[in-house]
Formats: C-alpha cells, sequence, structure tokens
C-alpha cells in the first residue's frame, strides 16, 4: 500500500506541480519539468509524419508525436534539454508535391529534419523543419560547424533557413501569412521541382536532400565530393556537376501565381539583368479574361541578403497598348542574384499587388556584361543618414543607365540618366527638385532644393548639362559615341553639395562616376 501511495503521489506531482506545487521531496526529486514546442513539417505540409526529437549523439529524448493535416505538431521537451544540441526528426507522413501538380494526390514523405543549437530554444518556441533546414541539418550532423554549414548553405542556395518561420504553401491563395512564410514555401517547392528537372520521383527528393549536404560537404555545390561523384539515394541517378545551375534554373519555374480573384504571370525580359529591366505582369481573372484598367496594380521587391533585407527603386507601371491586362514593369535593380564569379549575394522577391491581393514571384537577376555599366554610385559628404548599424554615412546616390538611342537623322546619342538615392533600406525614391528626403534611422531629412547633372563623353575635356525630364530621369542630347567602349563622367550636385564617389570633400578627382558604354 505505502509503494502504491507513493506512485500515486508522483504521478500527481508531475501532473500538477506546475498548477500548486508539490511538498513531498521524493516527488520533487522524480519529477521532470518540460517546455512545448510546436511547429510544422513541410514539404508542403505533410500530413502523419512521426517528429522525434534526439540530441546530439541520436538519442531520443522526446516524442514521437504526430503531425496533423497540415502538417503541425507540439511536442513537450525536457528542461534540462534544452542546453544541448537537438536534432528535430521526421519520417514518413503524406504531402502533395507542387512541382507536379499533384494537389490532392498523397505521395509517402521521407525524413526531414532541424539542427537546434543548443540554448537557442526556450518554451513556447517554434521549430519549423523544411527542405533547407534538413540539408543545414545533415551537415551539421556530418560534423560541420554552424558558421560551416550556414555559409556552404547560403553560397549555394542563396537564402539562410530560419526554424522559427512557417512556410506556406505557394499554392495556398487564401492564408494571409507573412512574406518571409511565403519565401520559405517557394523555396521547398523550388527543390520539388528540382528533383523533377533531375528525374526523380517526388518521393526521391528526400534522397536528393542528403545527396546535396553531401555535395556540400567541401563547401561546393558542384556534384562531387572529396570522393568523387554524389549519388542520391538508391535513385541511379547521380548529382550532375552543374547541379547549381540546374537549381537556379528550377528557381525560375514558378511564373503564374493564384490569388482569390486573379490569376497574375510574370514574363521576364530576354536580358533578365540588374539595372533597369523591363518585364510584363500578366492579370486574368477567374474565367481567363484579361483584366484591364487596372489603377491598384503596384510592385514591392525585396532583396533577401545573408543578414538582412532591402529593396529597390521602382518605375512606372502602364499596361501595354493593345495588349490588354498586360501590363509593364520598369524596375531598377541594385544588385544581381550572383556576382559573375558565382559569389551569392541573395534572392529577388517580387512582390505583386493588386489592392489588398498579392502574389510573389522570385526572379533571378543576372549580373549585366561590364562593357555596359548599368549602375554607377555618388555619395553625399554632409549629406548623411543614420544606417542600420547606427552610423552616420554619407547618402548613397543611385545613378541607373536609362537608356540609350540614336538621336534622329543626326548620327549621335542620347543617354538618359535614372537617379534614386537612398532613404532607408526600403525606400529608393525617385530624385526630384523640392522633395525631402528622410535620413534613415532617426537622421535630419535632407531639403532637396536644386538639382544639377552634368557629363563629359570621352575625355573631351568639356561637362555638358543634362535636361531634367521632372520625374527621377535626366537626358544627355546629342552626345557623339565611338564603335568601341566609351566614357561618360557624370557629376551630380544636390542643394549646392557637390557628390563625391567616397562621401569626402570634392578634391577634383572624386567627384565624377564613370559609365562604360558600348554601342549595340
Amino acid at each position: 500500500m505505502k509503494i502504491k501511495n507513493l506512485i500515486t503521489t508522483i504521478a500527481l506531482c508531475s501532473s500538477v506541480s506546475m498548477l500548486i506545487g508539490c511538498s513531498s521531496s521524493t516527488s520533487s526529486t522524480l519529477s521532470t519539468s518540460t517546455a512545448s514546442i510546436s511547429g510544422s513539417i513541410f514539404a508542403s505540409s505533410v500530413n502523419g509524419a512521426s517528429v522525434t526529437i534526439k540530441d546530439g549523439s541520436g538519442k531520443p529524448i522526446a516524442g514521437p508525436v504526430t503531425t496533423a493535416t497540415d502538417g503541425t505538431y507540439s511536442v513537450s521537451i525536457p528542461d534540462s534539454a534544452l542546453t544541448s544540441d537537438l536534432v528535430f526528426e521526421s519520417t514518413g507522413g503524406i504531402f502533395d508535391d507542387e512541382a507536379t501538380g499533384a494537389a490532392g494526390i498523397g505521395t509517402q514523405a521521407g525524413t526531414l529534419s532541424a539542427y537546434i543549437e543548443g540554448g537557442s530554444l526556450a518554451a513556447g518556441d517554434s521549430v519549423h523543419v523544411t527542405p533547407g533546414t534538413t540539408i543545414v541539418s545533415n551537415l551539421r550532423q556530418q560534423g560541420k560547424s554552424a558558421t560551416e554549414s550556414t555559409n556552404a548553405f547560403f553560397n549555394a542556395f542563396a537564402y539562410n533557413t530560419d526554424t522559427s518561420i512557417q512556410p506556406v504553401a505557394i499554392t495556398d491563395t487564401t492564408s494571409t501569412a507573412s512574406d518571409d512564410s511565403r519565401h520559405i514555401g517557394w523555396r521547398a517547392a523550388v527543390f520539388s521541382q528540382l528533383a523533377q528537372d533531375l528525374g526523380l520521383n517526388a518521393a526521391d527528393q528526400f534522397d536528393m536532400f542528403i545527396a546535396l549536404a553531401q555535395d556540400l560537404s567541401d563547401g561546393k555545390l558542384d556534384g562531387v565530393d572529396e570522393n568523387g561523384t554524389v549519388d542520391i539515394g538508391t535513385t541511379g541517378v547521380s548529382l550532375p556537376t552543374d547541379i547549381l545551375a540546374k537549381y537556379i534554373t528550377a528557381t525560375g519555374s514558378f511564373t503564374t501565381a493564384n490569388t482569390a480573384s486573379y490569376q497574375v504571370t510574370y514574363t521576364p525580359p530576354m536580358m533578365n539583368v540588374h539595372g533597369k529591366n523591363k518585364f510584363t505582369i500578366s492579370v486574368e481573372d477567374s474565367s481567363g479574361t484579361p483584366v484591364s484598367g487596372l489603377t491598384n496594380i503596384s510592385v514591392m521587391p525585396k532583396m533577401y541578403m545573408a543578414n538582412w533585407v532591402h529593396a529597390t527603386p521602382v518605375g512606372e507601371i502602364s499596361e501595354i497598348s493593345g495588349h490588354p491586362g498586360d501590363y509593364e514593369v520598369t524596375m531598377y535593380y541594385l544588385m544581381p542574384s550572383r556576382m559573375m564569379d558565382g559569389t551569392t549575394m541573395g534572392t529577388w522577391d517580387l512582390k505583386v499587388m493588386i489592392g489588398t491581393e498579392s502574389v510573389h514571384f522570385y526572379p533571378n537577376i543576372n549580373m549585366a556584361m561590364m562593357t555596359n555599366t548599368t549602375l554607377v554610385r555618388l555619395r553625399g559628404v554632409t549629406d548623411t543618414i543614420i544606417d542600420m548599424n547606427g552610423l552616420e554615412v554619407g547618402r548613397t546616390y543611385n545613378l541607373f543607365k536609362d537608356g540609350l538611342t540614336t538621336s534622329s537623322g543626326s548620327g549621335t546619342h542620347d543617354f538618359d540618366i535614372f537617379i534614386a538615392p537612398i532613404e532607408t533600406m526600403m525606400s529608393f525614391p525617385a530624385l526630384v527638385d523640392g522633395m525631402t528626403l528622410q535620413s534613415g534611422m532617426g537622421g535630419t531629412p535632407y531639403d532637396v532644393s536644386g538639382i544639377t547633372v552634368e557629363a563629359e563623353v570621352n575625355g573631351s575635356g568639356g561637362y555638358i548639362t543634362a535636361s531634367d525630364n521632372n520625374d527621377g530621369s535626366w537626358s544627355l542630347d546629342g552626345i557623339t559615341l565611338n564603335s568601341g567602349p566609351n566614357t561618360i563622367k557624370v557629376k551630380l550636385l544636390v542643394s549646392g553639395e557637390q557628390k563625391t564617389t567616397n562621401g569626402l570633400a570634392d578634391d577634383d578627382t572624386n567627384d565624377f562616376a564613370t559609365f562604360t558604354v558600348t554601342l549595340p
């Protein structure tokens, strides 16, 4: 009877200790405090997956629990385990493969995981497991450090994983999820598309995640590791040496998306490069009829980099004459997705809004050829902003090549420049006289009173004044260009201050930026 009473006491204390406490010294010793952690398993949403939490050595410490229809789960983890590295691992379950468009057709899921650094998790936190977290988790379990794993992953796939963000499927038109959630959901769909492009079945992508991590074990995504070719499980397929190029191609596969009311299609230009960029957004209603005359269509671009997010200047949006429902958008991309040497800059997220409804596209923006400069920069001297680090720095003025045309009947050329200064990382307005520029995180606003743009062509020794088009663009009309590379040195004077290349006072060597221009 005494033993029975002791067991009863322990059970009661374990279940209600957080509410009323327990005076028994024996029960206090034996009870275990736990933390509730929720999350989701996503490839898209995996229904019926078994989720187990393991320590760094692979020993199960919590679970298994089973995911709900929407892929969500909740699990209790001993508080004492939160100080150690943890692996959230799911196996099995059913998901709908997005790349094949097999909505409603269940596909058996394989293993997905997320590696959580010790001390980074607390009660009430969320851990969302995705293809990206699975690749990073496999790198960590290979013995790579957190820095080595995240750097290798970002350099390959152009984004950082975040287990705190719940993904949402790209096919979900009803969700009010954040842009970040849609971004992560799209990333999962890209891996699904990559598997299809490699000739794999939807269920084989889980072996592909393991293979991609193995490939990245040497820091490069190139289809080989230190032992040679990387095989994808038992599929009989190996990662190709151009796997990075195939991944980039897969990112461009999703060019049509739906809102509750519209089908929206993104058509990139033939040369999808940074600098000035024109593309088409086509809008149809639910019956497939083009929607003409929209006045509430807008775009909001974001660049997701390794450590921050920023926007880019947006120009005119206008319906194309004779093409109802087709809207031409002018964008001025501040940077490419990757540099010419392959260095990863980040991912462009193009949010298209029609009233309160929105869709997202993720274009891969290439670096423009060096024979034609698309963007140069000048900086303010006393014209400063407070940056994200709280530092006072010279305001950046972005000068874009806006156009090059042949002057009518003269054999000369007209060269146009679009100027967009920075206010904050999310605001790059067109520079027009009379505006007031904000100055970052708490800086003093800057009144624009007078703008002068001058240029010297091919070392002529004299500067000519550009004409103001009153929309942020300036025109150099009737300039003479030769067949080889041409140099156009541009000076910018705003509110009486000469802008310079380095933000230091004008010393006659730093007061211009140079465009290189080659005729078509």
